[in-house]
């Protein structure tokens, strides 16, 4: 298992380490912070997120840049609402936007052997 290491808050304090099929998405927050979010909780972490995508991408892991600012673990993505460009992640729907082209490339990536539908009632795409 991997680990990314992180903090409860901005100031350093609460450092720990969480899993990394754990994570939702990370998200740039333009103060030289990456927000980590879990089901669970928010975390804090350094660096950038070119550097996260690479990292990620070199082990192997489903991380996908869906938007500037914005790097979404691919296997936590529960729904995708077409219209809007938003991802839906777990039981608590939490959600990140995403780009036109983040969504063109997530978008190939389903194709690519995923399992989602197109909702008939709404234009959201589920697993």
């Amino acid at each position: 298992m991997i680990y990314v290491t992180v903090t409860e808050s901005e100031d350093g304090s609460g450092i720990q380490q969480i899993p990394v099929d754990e994570i939702l998405y990370m998200q740039f927050d333009n103060r030289l912070f990456i927000s980590v979010q879990t089901e669970d909780a928010q975390y804090v972490t350094t660096g950038a997120l070119r550097y996260w995508e690479s990292a990620f991408e070199k082990a192997g892991l489903n991380f996908l840049r869906l938007d500037r600012g914005v790097l979404a673990n691919l296997d936590n993505i529960q729904a995708v609402d077409s219209v809007f460009k938003i991802a839906y992640f777990g039981v608590g729907k939490k959600k990140c936007t995403m780009s036109s082209s983040g969504f063109k490339e997530l978008n190939k990536k389903m194709v690519k052997g995923s399992s989602w539908q197109t909702s008939p009632s709404r234009d959201v795409l589920q697993k």
